[in-house]
């Protein structure tokens, strides 16, 4: 059986969308406002994630011990 061009089905062609400035501001603002969710979730996550005993003067006795060095001065003439 041979098939000749008639046999062959034509090509519909699909319409392009153009990418106009309206779509573009859409999108531009929609993803902005997917970031701004994102990074403000996470910082408040971050923030929320401090333990407040842990914090300033509740902190831990042995991280508030100071150790000093003994001194020692060495005279120098000029």
């Amino acid at each position: 059986m041979a098939v000749s061009i008639e046999d062959a089905p034509t090509v519909q062609g699909t319409p392009v969308r153009t990418v106009t400035l309206g779509w573009f501001l859409k999108r531009s603002i929609i993803g902005i406002a997917i970031l701004l969710v994102a990074m403000g979730g996470l910082a408040w996550l971050t923030y929320a994630s401090i333990d407040p005993d842990l914090d300033g003067d509740l902190g831990p006795e042995a991280a508030k011990t100071h150790h000093e060095a003994p001194v020692r001065v060495t005279p120098v003439e000029l």
